[in-house]
């Protein structure tokens, strides 16, 4: 399977174009701007790498650091919320998209 073809790989764009749209409408500016651009980026990034290398033990931890990515993702936003620096109709989207990032690449690793 190529990578082009992966759904969490489109998943993955969402999420960071979703952050990206946030940042660039927020304000007050949000907490952790630029590890949460970061952190949303780096995950469709190493699940791209991860698939463009073979099946193996160096696929599967790029997967990994994915999944960490989109976990700090998480949590940045979280903070943002928490401080009501996103609203609930901003942040519930993305969080589940998030959610549902992570549980895909959960599957993936199960099967390595």
């Amino acid at each position: 399977m190529a990578y082009r073809d992966l759904d969490v790989l489109d998943a993955a764009q969402r999420a960071a174009d979703g952050v990206n749209r946030l940042i660039g409408r927020s304000t007050p500016r949000l907490l952790y701007q630029g590890q949460l651009r970061e952190s949303s980026q780096s995950i469709g990034a190493n699940i791209a790498e991860g698939f463009g290398r073979k099946r193996g033990p160096d696929r599967a931890y790029k997967l990994v650091v994915a999944r960490g990515e989109a976990d700090e993702t998480i949590r940045h936003l979280k903070s943002n919320f928490n401080v009501d620096r996103i609203e609930p109709r901003d942040y519930w989207p993305l969080h589940n998209l998030l959610v549902t990032i992570v549980k895909m690449l959960d599957s993936l690793l199960s099967r390595m």
